[in-house]
């Protein structure tokens, strides 16, 4: 394969990749469990009255239902965790202090991902030749995971910059990224979000699919599909030896 696609990036006239994060470098379901868990277990230390109503479920029953009364909420998932935590705390003699400490208690916990095994050394190896940019929904923060080093710029949703497919995100990693669209490949794992929001704005676009899943019927396909990031070093130049 390196043979046969080690100029597929440059023929597409990429200069710069963005990747999505959660299940695309990373699997999110565990860390998201872990963060929940925390949380929970620091109400219940702290604001034992609270877990006595209230269990995981109910917590997160309670920040669906204010999704629903504030959907805009969608686009940052920090403030609405902060809100649901102030709605559940305060009527307990929690103060503003509490409120921030359990938040940077989950939000900590919340950066304790497991990379995927591929992760690392392929994004070390196409920041060789590319700008790297990372768009999320999320709140995953690079620094604090220990890759941030190796990204250009780091986005991630907010009231103020609306959640993928929305193309406000985008845009922003062009402008600081210095590049057109259509010298951008964006890498990701969900169909609507990612393929879809980046290939409508000029994107090339890579379908990252680590666990066989099938691609939606009638939607529009990937340029490129791949099982992990080496996958996508292959496609790339060869690095220089010393």
């Amino acid at each position: 394969m390196q043979a046969e696609n080690s100029n597929r990036l440059n023929e597409l006239g990429i200069t710069a990749i963005t990747f999505d994060l959660d299940d695309t470098l990373w699997p999110c379901a565990p860390v998201i469990a872990g963060a929940e868990k925390v949380y929970f277990e620091w109400i219940e230390k702290h604001f034992p009255k609270v877990t006595e109503k209230y269990d995981l479920d109910g917590m997160t029953s309670m920040r669906k239902e204010l999704l629903n009364v504030r959907p805009e909420l969608k686009n940052d998932v920090t403030e609405l965790r902060r809100l649901t935590t102030a709605e559940l705390l305060k009527p307990h003699g929690a103060t503003d202090a509490d409120i921030a400490e359990c938040m940077r208690v989950c939000l900590e916990a919340r950066q304790l991902v497991s990379l995927y095994s591929d992760v690392q050394s392929a994004l070390e190896q196409l920041s060789f030749h590319y700008r790297l940019g990372s768009l999320t929904n999320g709140n995953a923060n690079l620094q604090s995971i220990g890759i941030g080093h190796i990204f250009d710029v780091e986005l991630a949703a907010t009231m103020s910059m609306p959640a993928k497919p929305a193309a406000d995100m985008f845009h922003t990693a062009f402008e600081r990224l210095g590049v057109q669209a259509e010298r951008v490949l964006h890498v990701g794992d969900h169909p609507e979000n990612d393929v879809a929001a980046a290939r409508n704005i000029g994107c090339k676009t890579a379908w990252i699919n680590r666990d066989g899943l099938t691609y939606p019927e009638g939607a529009s396909p990937a340029d490129i599909n791949i099982v992990d990031l080496n996958e996508l070093v292959a496609m790339a130049p060869s690095i220089p030896s010393k």
